[in-house]
Protein backbone atom coordinates (compact mmCIF):
# COMPACT_ATOMS: atom_id res chain seq x y z
CA UNK A 1 0.00 0.00 0.00
CA UNK A 2 1.36 3.42 -0.97
CA UNK A 3 1.38 6.40 1.39
CA UNK A 4 -1.09 9.26 1.03
CA UNK A 5 1.48 11.63 -0.45
CA UNK A 6 2.72 9.03 -2.96
CA UNK A 7 -0.85 8.19 -3.99
CA UNK A 8 -1.79 11.85 -4.43
CA UNK A 9 1.34 12.53 -6.47
CA UNK A 10 0.57 9.51 -8.64
CA UNK A 11 -2.94 10.80 -9.39
CA UNK A 12 -1.70 14.34 -10.02
CA UNK A 13 0.98 13.26 -12.50
CA UNK A 14 -1.67 11.37 -14.45
CA UNK A 15 -3.80 14.46 -14.85
CA UNK A 16 -6.40 13.99 -12.14
CA UNK A 17 -7.37 17.07 -10.12
CA UNK A 18 -5.96 17.03 -6.60
CA UNK A 19 -6.34 19.69 -3.95
CA UNK A 20 -3.02 21.56 -3.66
CA UNK A 21 -0.81 19.80 -1.14
CA UNK A 22 2.73 19.37 0.17
CA UNK A 23 4.42 16.55 2.05
CA UNK A 24 6.28 17.86 5.10
CA UNK A 25 8.91 16.14 7.25
CA UNK A 26 10.06 19.09 9.35
CA UNK A 27 8.79 22.42 10.66
CA UNK A 28 10.62 24.45 8.02
CA UNK A 29 8.90 22.55 5.21
CA UNK A 30 5.56 22.89 6.99
CA UNK A 31 5.73 26.67 7.40
CA UNK A 32 6.92 27.15 3.82
CA UNK A 33 3.98 25.09 2.55
CA UNK A 34 1.52 26.80 4.91
CA UNK A 35 2.45 30.22 3.54
CA UNK A 36 1.91 29.07 -0.07
CA UNK A 37 -1.53 27.53 0.39
CA UNK A 38 -4.94 29.17 0.58
CA UNK A 39 -6.52 28.99 4.03
CA UNK A 40 -7.94 27.13 5.76
CA UNK A 41 -5.73 24.10 5.35
CA UNK A 42 -5.98 20.47 6.44
CA UNK A 43 -3.17 18.51 8.09
CA UNK A 44 -3.13 14.73 7.65
CA UNK A 45 -0.92 11.97 8.95
CA UNK A 46 1.04 10.40 6.09
CA UNK A 47 1.70 6.80 7.05
CA UNK A 48 1.11 3.36 5.56
CA UNK A 49 0.21 2.06 9.03
CA UNK A 50 -3.24 3.64 9.25
CA UNK A 51 -6.08 2.85 6.84
CA UNK A 52 -8.49 5.18 8.64
CA UNK A 53 -6.71 8.37 9.66
CA UNK A 54 -9.70 9.82 11.52
CA UNK A 55 -9.68 6.92 14.00
CA UNK A 56 -6.29 8.03 15.35
CA UNK A 57 -7.16 11.74 15.12
CA UNK A 58 -4.90 11.90 12.11
CA UNK A 59 -6.85 14.62 10.27
CA UNK A 60 -7.00 18.24 11.44
CA UNK A 61 -9.44 20.58 9.67
CA UNK A 62 -9.83 24.36 9.59
CA UNK A 63 -6.22 25.32 10.34
CA UNK A 64 -5.86 29.06 9.74
CA UNK A 65 -2.72 30.13 11.61
CA UNK A 66 0.92 29.10 11.82
CA UNK A 67 0.85 28.40 15.56
CA UNK A 68 -1.94 25.83 15.23
CA UNK A 69 -0.28 24.33 12.16
CA UNK A 70 3.00 23.77 14.04
CA UNK A 71 1.26 22.37 17.13
CA UNK A 72 -0.76 19.84 15.14
CA UNK A 73 2.19 18.99 12.89
CA UNK A 74 4.31 18.06 15.90
CA UNK A 75 1.51 15.86 17.27
CA UNK A 76 0.95 14.11 13.94
CA UNK A 77 4.67 13.47 13.46
CA UNK A 78 4.55 11.28 16.58
CA UNK A 79 2.22 8.95 14.66
CA UNK A 80 3.78 8.83 11.21
CA UNK A 81 6.74 9.48 8.96
CA UNK A 82 5.48 12.75 7.46
CA UNK A 83 2.46 15.05 7.28
CA UNK A 84 0.44 16.19 4.28
CA UNK A 85 -0.75 19.80 4.37
CA UNK A 86 -3.52 20.54 1.91
CA UNK A 87 -5.92 23.28 0.90
CA UNK A 88 -9.31 22.55 2.46
CA UNK A 89 -12.14 22.07 -0.03
CA UNK A 90 -15.89 22.39 0.49
CA UNK A 91 -18.54 20.52 -1.43
CA UNK A 92 -20.21 17.14 -1.87
CA UNK A 93 -18.07 14.15 -0.92
CA UNK A 94 -18.09 11.05 -3.13
CA UNK A 95 -15.95 7.92 -3.18
CA UNK A 96 -14.44 6.48 -6.34
CA UNK A 97 -12.53 3.25 -6.51
CA UNK A 98 -10.92 0.51 -8.55
CA UNK A 99 -10.85 -3.07 -7.28
CA UNK A 100 -9.85 -6.39 -8.81
CA UNK A 101 -12.32 -9.24 -8.41
CA UNK A 102 -11.43 -12.87 -9.11
CA UNK A 103 -14.72 -13.45 -10.95
CA UNK A 104 -15.42 -10.12 -12.67
CA UNK A 105 -11.97 -8.64 -13.20
CA UNK A 106 -11.47 -4.92 -12.68
CA UNK A 107 -14.42 -3.05 -11.22
CA UNK A 108 -15.17 0.65 -10.92
CA UNK A 109 -16.91 1.86 -7.76
CA UNK A 110 -18.93 5.02 -7.06
CA UNK A 111 -20.54 5.92 -3.76
CA UNK A 112 -21.40 8.54 -1.20
CA UNK A 113 -18.07 9.36 0.42
CA UNK A 114 -16.57 10.75 3.58
CA UNK A 115 -16.16 9.18 7.00
CA UNK A 116 -19.57 7.45 6.91
CA UNK A 117 -18.99 5.48 3.71
CA UNK A 118 -18.83 2.12 5.51
CA UNK A 119 -21.86 2.92 7.65
CA UNK A 120 -24.05 4.06 4.75
CA UNK A 121 -22.80 1.37 2.33
CA UNK A 122 -24.26 3.35 -0.58
CA UNK A 123 -22.15 2.26 -3.54
CA UNK A 124 -22.50 1.05 -7.12
CA UNK A 125 -20.14 -1.16 -9.16
CA UNK A 126 -19.53 -1.86 -12.85
CA UNK A 127 -17.02 -4.07 -14.63
CA UNK A 128 -14.48 -2.24 -16.79
CA UNK A 129 -14.63 -0.86 -19.37
CA UNK A 130 -17.59 1.48 -18.85
CA UNK A 131 -19.07 4.22 -21.02
CA UNK A 132 -20.99 7.38 -20.18
CA UNK A 133 -24.32 5.52 -20.14
CA UNK A 134 -22.98 2.98 -17.64
CA UNK A 135 -21.68 5.83 -15.48
CA UNK A 136 -25.11 7.48 -15.51
CA UNK A 137 -26.72 4.24 -14.35
CA UNK A 138 -24.26 4.03 -11.47
CA UNK A 139 -25.30 7.49 -10.29
CA UNK A 140 -29.00 6.56 -10.46
CA UNK A 141 -28.39 3.42 -8.36
CA UNK A 142 -27.19 5.43 -5.35
CA UNK A 143 -29.77 5.70 -2.58
CA UNK A 144 -28.51 9.19 -1.70
CA UNK A 145 -28.47 10.47 -5.28
CA UNK A 146 -30.41 13.53 -4.06
CA UNK A 147 -27.09 14.82 -2.75
CA UNK A 148 -25.86 14.86 -6.33
CA UNK A 149 -29.00 16.40 -7.79
CA UNK A 150 -29.26 19.02 -5.04
CA UNK A 151 -30.86 18.79 -1.61
CA UNK A 152 -31.84 21.58 0.80
CA UNK A 153 -28.82 23.92 1.04
CA UNK A 154 -26.74 21.67 -1.20
CA UNK A 155 -26.90 23.08 -4.76
CA UNK A 156 -26.00 19.76 -6.38
CA UNK A 157 -23.13 18.90 -8.68
CA UNK A 158 -22.65 18.15 -12.34
CA UNK A 159 -23.63 14.59 -13.28
CA UNK A 160 -21.63 15.08 -16.48
CA UNK A 161 -18.50 15.73 -14.41
CA UNK A 162 -19.05 12.57 -12.35
CA UNK A 163 -19.62 10.49 -15.47
CA UNK A 164 -16.51 11.90 -17.11
CA UNK A 165 -14.39 11.00 -14.08
CA UNK A 166 -15.85 7.47 -13.90
CA UNK A 167 -15.13 6.79 -17.58
CA UNK A 168 -11.63 8.20 -17.22
CA UNK A 169 -10.92 6.00 -14.20
CA UNK A 170 -12.19 2.99 -16.14
CA UNK A 171 -9.71 3.67 -18.96
CA UNK A 172 -6.98 4.29 -16.40
CA UNK A 173 -7.74 0.97 -14.66
CA UNK A 174 -7.32 -1.00 -17.87
CA UNK A 175 -3.92 0.52 -18.69
CA UNK A 176 -2.33 0.63 -15.22
CA UNK A 177 -0.92 -1.96 -12.85
CA UNK A 178 -3.06 -0.67 -9.97
CA UNK A 179 -4.62 -3.47 -7.91
CA UNK A 180 -6.80 -1.26 -5.73
CA UNK A 181 -7.46 2.47 -5.71
CA UNK A 182 -9.58 4.20 -3.08
CA UNK A 183 -10.30 7.90 -3.62
CA UNK A 184 -12.26 8.96 -0.56
CA UNK A 185 -13.31 11.59 -0.60
CA UNK A 186 -13.36 13.27 -3.94
CA UNK A 187 -14.95 16.65 -3.23
CA UNK A 188 -17.16 18.23 -5.88
CA UNK A 189 -18.21 21.84 -6.08
CA UNK A 190 -20.50 23.09 -8.82
CA UNK A 191 -17.85 23.15 -11.55
CA UNK A 192 -14.93 20.96 -10.51
CA UNK A 193 -13.68 18.05 -8.44
CA UNK A 194 -10.72 17.61 -6.10
CA UNK A 195 -9.13 14.34 -5.02
CA UNK A 196 -8.25 15.02 -1.38
CA UNK A 197 -7.47 11.52 -0.13
CA UNK A 198 -6.15 8.44 -1.90
CA UNK A 199 -5.00 4.93 -1.08
CA UNK A 200 -3.40 2.80 -3.76
CA UNK A 201 -1.90 -0.67 -4.07
CA UNK A 202 -0.10 -2.10 -7.10
CA UNK A 203 0.16 -5.71 -8.22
Amino acid sequence: MHSLSDSLRFMKTRGFNTARFYECRNKTQLLSAFDKLDKPVVLKIDSKKYSHKSEVKGVVLDVNDRKTAVKEFERLMLLGESVVIQEQQKGTELIFGIICDNSFGRLIMLGIGGIFVELLDDVSFRACPINSEDAGEMIEELKAKKLIKGFRNNPGISKALIKKLLVRLSKFAEKSNVKTLDLNPVIFDKNNYYVVDARMENF
